[in-house]
């Protein structure tokens, strides 16, 4: 076991009730948030309220993910309707599990967040509730 002074205890429990803080952002805060991850393909976590049901989800996410990608490109931006497309990962895991391979699998996989439902985000320890305007 590792002794540490006792000034360097207090900044480690410090640090792990800072990641449990919950941060209160807006909207337009929330995309910036997510958007960040696209550089280096963090995985985050969203919660969102969809749009065609309006039930709750909650997904582990990538962006920048090129994977499967055709080149042919989307009939609409995303960004015109307040979505940000995205790489489900639990659901590549899931698809592969069903026996699909990769590049299948990950067509599968890509999803579409609602900008206007998200509820909370959690980004490298880091935690964030949506407040509603």
């Amino acid at each position: 076991m590792t002794h540490y002074p006792i000034h360097e205890t207090l900044y480690i429990q410090q640090n792990k009730q800072e990641r449990k803080i919950m941060t209160n952002i807006n909207n337009k805060q929330a995309f910036e948030i997510i958007e960040a991850t696209r550089a280096q393909g963090t995985i985050f976590t969203v919660t969102f309220v969809k749009r065609t049901t309006g039930e709750t989800r909650t997904m582990n996410a990538r962006l920048g993910v090129k994977r499967g990608v055709t080149g042919v490109g989307m009939a609409y931006k995303p960004s015109e309707k307040n979505l940000i497309a995205c790489y489900d990962v639990e659901k590549a895991k899931e698809m592969k599990a069903q026996g699909l391979d990769d590049v299948s699998a990950a067509k599968k996989s890509y999803r579409m967040i609602n900008l206007e439902g998200i509820i909370s985000l959690a980004v490298s320890g880091q935690s964030y509730t949506v407040e509603k305007l």
